[in-house]
């Protein structure tokens, strides 16, 4: 080899490592089985292999997979023919695809070919992702549920998915002929036009919105169209492309919401609707104009605290039987937005979603706060009027045994007055007759107290200062009560007179400070009796007991409260009902005949008690239209003597017996009649009676028929009435009607004197 050769081959080797390609030369001697003669750096690097390690093994020991991918095929044809073949290998390492290479395989001489290759696995990774992306957007498109479309700037339909042709029902042969204007409904197409025409100048580059569209049935739909411009690299515009989603049911259901929310709005009850959690998420018009809260101002709240809810039972147990039936009706109380509490008769719905889950709760709220004050107002009118009606019926029984009581009182007390006049003062029978006279003035007191309890009390009337009546019974008062309690008196001065009995005001006065005692017990405590005078309404006395036609006006109330344990509404509503008690035994009528005592002086109580609070007593009674009088009464003019014919009308033989002898011990002649039928005969055939003693109460006929049958025989006759009854309760069915005077029985012979000389 000369000098020459030797440096033409260095140059050739030097070049054929130099190269990037990377090169490998096979030799074959009979063109079927190929070996490794030659390989550059970059083969070495390629394949993964030295040559030195492969030089002149075959090729499919090294790398057994040419076969199988046609390599050898390739090296076969190209030795046969001698032309260059290119063919695309793959190389496995591990028994998994790891690097591409693209061979060109070259005839160089009778016995070797060339095979020059370059990796291409970045290539073909790159070309595999994107055809992986173009199956993956062909599915998306295809199983897109909303039909996806591309436009021509002319309005032509250049590509369309499945979906689109389904939902307008073309064939997409068919669609992809129809024009998209065509597909907008005629109402809306104007509509879509302008658009259409805003997207392709580029005034917008999109559009969001709902389109009414028509099928090719003729039929039409809602959808929902999200629209942009498709443009080049340069910004010029290539297509127009569209989502379009079928919202036919939702724009119904909207509709339908919508609907349904205007029924809500315009409801006279409040509809809220919230979440589990309490927070508001519907305030219907209603609920604004109950609670006087915007929209606004109450979506996002809770609930319970924005109407600072007052419950009937605990919320717990509330929500326990809400969430086990889907519904809970009760009242609650809520508070308004100007602080004023209002009654509300509330029901509450849970609403669930398809799968039964509680998603929200409906509340309907309908203001019964007037209906609770009527229906209270009712009730207590009802009990009111209960309690009349029982005051009523007993107050008959009341009355009935009073006057016989009275009639026998007559007997007793008539008889020891006369006993008293003819027996000598030294006579050791003096002082029993008095010890008679004085249980039957006991006797008597206790016929007034169940003619007070009956509400006709109003025995001896005179026009007293309570201020006066007070400071009276201030010492009897002090050593009445507990010695741990302390009596204050707060008195209004100059206090109005008012028309009352001074005994039952008295009766009256230590009954209540007397329980108020007993209420403080073994505790320290304070009695407050204080009077004044106010001007009540309407409004303030319809809660008394009882409100039986009180009248607007001017009235002097006595109060008296303590610091005692109080009572609770139970105790309360059975406060007035006779012989109730919360001491172990009864002690009579109690505050039935407080009630009744107050009640016959046409005045009411208001009674304010809270358990361990104490009580306040207020009794009220009417201005009187007279000045305040000191009455020290007359002079008894014991030689004082009557004259003339009295004629004595009672159904009792024993009244009649007394009487008469009571009325001769004064001077005068006695007839006497049984009935009023009897005492009309009389009349009529005896002249010159100078006075009728007339009896209330009789048989066949009564004392106020007789006293008409006598005015029309003598218009100017002179008739005492006489009857259990105060002078009030009679007196008042002959006002006007000329009656000449009133005696209460059972009464004395000075009580009967002093009568007469008011007639004669």
């Amino acid at each position: 080899m000369n000098h020459g050769s030797i440096e033409s081959d260095k140059k050739y080797h030097a070049l054929f490592d130099a190269m990037n390609s990377g090169i490998a030369i096979y030799s074959s001697s009979d063109g079927q089985h190929f070996f490794f003669s030659g390989m550059n750096s970059a083969g070495e690097q390629m394949s993964d292999v030295t040559f030195r390690d492969i030089a002149g093994m075959e090729v499919r020991e090294v790398f057994p997979g040419v076969v199988e991918m046609g390599l050898y095929d390739v090296f076969r044809r190209v030795w046969a023919s001698g032309t260059a073949e290119t063919l695309p290998a793959v190389f496995y390492s591990d028994q998994r695809i790891s690097r591409y290479f693209e061979n060109r395989v070259y005839k160089i001489s009778d016995s070797e070919i060339a095979a020059v290759y370059s990796e291409i696995t970045t290539q073909k990774k790159a070309e595999e992702e994107l055809l992986r992306r173009k199956e993956q957007l062909r599915v998306i498109f295809e199983a897109s549920q909303a039909g996806i479309l591309m436009v021509e700037p002319s309005g032509a339909i250049s590509l369309a998915n499945k979906r689109m042709a389904e939902m307008f029902g073309y064939s997409m042969e068919e669609l992809l002929k129809t024009g998209y204007p065509e597909l907008v409904h005629p109402d809306q197409r104007n509509i879509g036009d302008d658009r259409m025409r805003k997207l392709i100048t580029g005034e917008i580059d999109h559009v969001d919105t709902e389109r009414h569209y028509i099928r090719a049935d003729g039929s039409d739909f809602w959808g929902h169209l999200s629209g942009r411009r498709h443009e080049d690299a340069e910004g010029r515009l290539v297509s127009l492309i569209g989502h379009i989603i079928d919202i036919t049911e939702r724009k119904c259901a909207d509709d339908e919401n919508r609907k349904q929310a205007q029924l809500l709005d315009v409801a006279h009850d409040s509809i809220i609707v919230r979440t589990l959690d309490d927070r508001i998420t519907y305030w219907n018009n209603g609920a604004v104009k109950q609670y006087g809260m915007s929209k606004e101002d109450a979506v996002g709240k809770v609930i319970h605290r924005l109407l600072q809810t007052r419950f009937p039972a605990p919320l717990d147990e509330i929500y326990a039987h809400l969430l086990s039936t889907d519904n809970w009706e009760g009242e609650l109380v809520h508070t308004a937005a100007d602080g004023s509490e209002m009654t509300v008769a509330s029901r509450w719905v849970v609403q669930r979603d398809n799968e039964g889950t509680p998603i929200a709760i409906l509340e309907i709220n309908n203001d019964i706060t007037e209906k609770k004050r009527a229906e209270e107002a009712r009730l207590n009118m009802e009990q009111q009027l209960l309690h009349a009606q029982k005051l009523e019926s007993l107050g008959v029984l009341a009355g009935g045994i009073a006057h016989d009581f009275n009639n026998i009182l007559m007997s007793i007390i008539g008889n020891a007055d006369l006993a008293l006049m003819r027996v000598n003062r030294e006579s050791p029978a003096v002082e029993n007759l008095h010890r008679i006279e004085e249980a039957a003035a006991h006797a008597a007191d206790l016929a007034k107290q169940m003619l007070a309890y009956s509400g006709k009390g109003k025995f001896v009337v005179d026009t007293i200062d309570l201020n006066i009546l007070l400071e009276e019974m201030l010492h009897m008062l002090k050593v009445s009560i507990s010695k741990k309690a302390v009596l204050r008196l707060n008195q209004y001065q100059p206090l109005p007179p008012v028309e009352a009995d001074a005994t039952q005001m008295r009766q009256i006065i230590m009954n209540l400070v007397i329980n108020a005692s007993e209420a403080i017990g073994d505790k320290s405590g304070v009695i407050a009796i204080t009077t004044g005078c106010m001007d009540c309404d309407r409004s303030y006395l319809k809660n008394v007991w009882l409100d039986e036609n009180l009248t607007d006006g001017l009235y002097v109330y006595l109060e008296i409260a303590d610091s005692g344990c109080g009572m609770d509404s139970e105790t309360l509503s059975k406060l007035f009902d006779p012989f109730f008690t919360t001491k172990f035994t009864g002690r009579g009528l109690g505050m039935a005949a407080v009630l009744g005592i107050v009640r016959g002086h046409k005045g009411a109580i208001k009674v304010y008690s809270e358990p361990g609070r104490g009580t306040t007593f207020k009794i009220l009674l009417p201005v009187s239209g007279r000045p305040a009088e000191t009455f020290n009464g007359t002079s008894d003019d014991n030689a004082w003597q009557g004259s003339g014919t009295v004629l004595l009308v009672d159904d009792e033989e024993t009244i009649r017996g007394i009487g008469a002898e009571m009325l001769k011990e004064l001077g005068f002649t006695v007839a006497t009649a049984a009935d009023g039928r009897e005492a009309v005969e009389i009349f009529n055939s005896t002249p010159d009676i100078s006075f009728v003693i007339l009896d209330l109460t009789m048989p066949h006929m009564d004392g106020e028929q007789c006293f008409r049958e006598l005015r029309q025989l003598k218009p100017d006759v002179k008739v005492i009435m006489s009857s259990g009854y105060n002078e009030q309760e009679v007196t008042q069915k002959f006002i006007g009607k000329g009656l000449a005077g009133f005696i209460q029985k059972p009464y004395r012979l000075s009580t009967l004197k002093e009568a007469i000389r008011g007639v004669v």
